[in-house]
């Protein structure tokens, strides 16, 4: 008679859930009401029944399954999947009500790409939603048209107009990895692509001890590592890689991105074999910001930009410049970010209105951004309401002394 034990089977849950809306089995909800109840999204489920489950057991076994094969696949392959999206309503996801604008030129609703899960890699690089921040509905369009077919998307415009934060707010409502790297005039191509590091690692190795043993002892080595750069860490992991302040750096610099610009795969020659070339992952996007569209500052007021190479600038199939807001738009920025009043908010958005025509008209040098008049806000209400100082603390105190004297009467005439 054998001793062995014989383990009970295990016994797998097939069992389907239940859809909240009309009592009914199945086994994935967003399968179910794409068919069943078409009129419904799978937000409007999950924000009407947050604690109802989205598959079965059974279902989440063949998703498990399904993952696995792939990343066999690539393991195999040395080529990642694509990471599998799912189908949203535009104005759902971005939180934007009934607006017009948000609907198809037909009145209906749009369609959009949303990732529910990113590569562990990337974790901190999940850029956290925003809830008090205002869309542009056409610029936030354009920005996702750039997203589904990947297109790069070159963003300028005046400094505090959101051109970095649009990216990254889209990325946070879609489930999309954001690496943002600064350019200067220093940038290198090494603070780019990568490079060879310096790092101390424990070496374990045997001595003999005085009474004739043998014991294991660990010592610290230098060794010499390459150390992959932002850029070809989002191509490998499929992040959205945003260049900021791009018209900063110097063109010789800027022209390596130029063969991921055209979708193709980027050649890293001092790094080694398994790092030579990067090809990129299906999920990864190229975007980037500056103050000016490459032809040089016609301002004034951005020191540093360069005229940029106009070949590496063809190269982005949409550019877009990004204006000031609407004055309503503004105001509802303003008073969502700080807290104060609409009202209040109105009389800075009034006195930005007077900053900002005097600088066309050449009659003053500085304008003043919508991040400016956030801070001006915040500033004036730790001050007791007090908006005039809390303009001169976050803006005027920075202009020059005849454009002081011009905005604090504009101030002056329109807080009181």
């Amino acid at each position: 008679m054998s001793d062995a034990v014989t383990s009970a089977p295990v016994v797998e849950n097939d069992d389907p859930i239940i859809c909240q809306i009309d009592g009914e089995k199945c086994h994935a909800i967003h399968i179910y009401i794409k068919k069943k109840h078409p009129d419904w999204t799978i937000e409007r489920y999950k924000r009407e029944f947050p604690e109802a489950p989205l598959l079965s057991e059974k279902a989440k076994r063949r998703v498990a399954e399904s993952r696995a094969q792939q990343a066999a696949m690539a393991e195999a392959t040395g080529v990642k999947t694509a990471r599998v999206a799912r189908q949203a309503i535009f104005h759902e996801v971005f939180e934007l009500g009934n607006a017009k604008a948000a609907l198809s030129s037909v009145g209906k609703p749009i369609a959009i790409e949303v990732f529910d899960e990113y590569p562990e890699a990337l974790k901190e690089f999940m850029p956290e939603i925003d809830r008090n921040y205002v869309f542009n509905i056409d610029l936030t369009r354009k920005v996702l048209m750039g997203m589904r077919l990947n297109k790069p998307t070159y963003l300028f415009g005046f400094h505090g107009t959101g051109k970095t934060t649009v990216f990254e707010q889209v990325c946070a409502r879609t489930g999309r990895p954001f690496i943002r790297v600064q350019h200067t005039g220093n940038t290198e191509e090494s603070h780019v692509l990568g490079q060879y590091v310096v790092r101390s690692k424990m070496v374990s190795h045997e001595v003999m001890a005085p009474d004739g043993s043998r014991q294991t002892i660990q010592t610290p080595m230098s060794v010499t590592e390459f150390q992959l750069g932002p850029l070809p860490l989002a191509m490998l992991e499929g992040a959205v890689y945003c260049a900021d302040e791009y018209d900063f750096a110097m063109p010789q610099v800027v022209a390596l991105y130029q063969p991921v610009l055209e979708g193709k795969a980027l050649i890293i020659k001092d790094a080694p074999p398994e790092f030579r070339m990067i090809k990129p992952h299906p999920q990864f996007r190229m975007v980037a910001t500056g103050n000016t569209n490459g032809t040089g500052d016609e301002t004034g007021l951005y020191q540093g930009t360069l005229i940029q190479n106009a070949a590496n600038f063809s190269r982005f199939p949409i550019t877009e410049e990004v204006h000031y807001m609407e004055p309503k738009i503004e105001e509802a920025v303003i008073s969502s970010q700080t807290g104060i009043d609409r009202a209040d908010a109105a009389k800075f958005v009034k006195v930005a209105k007077e900053v900002r025509e005097q600088f066309r008209d050449g009659k003053i040098s500085m304008t003043v951004s919508p991040r400016e008049l956030i801070n001006a806000a915040a500033n004036g209400l730790v001050l007791g309401c007090n908006w005039a100082e809390g303009l001169r603390l976050a803006f005027t105190n920075r202009c020059p002394r005849v454009d002081k004297k011009v905005i604090e009467e504009f101030a002056q005439r329109i807080f009181g």
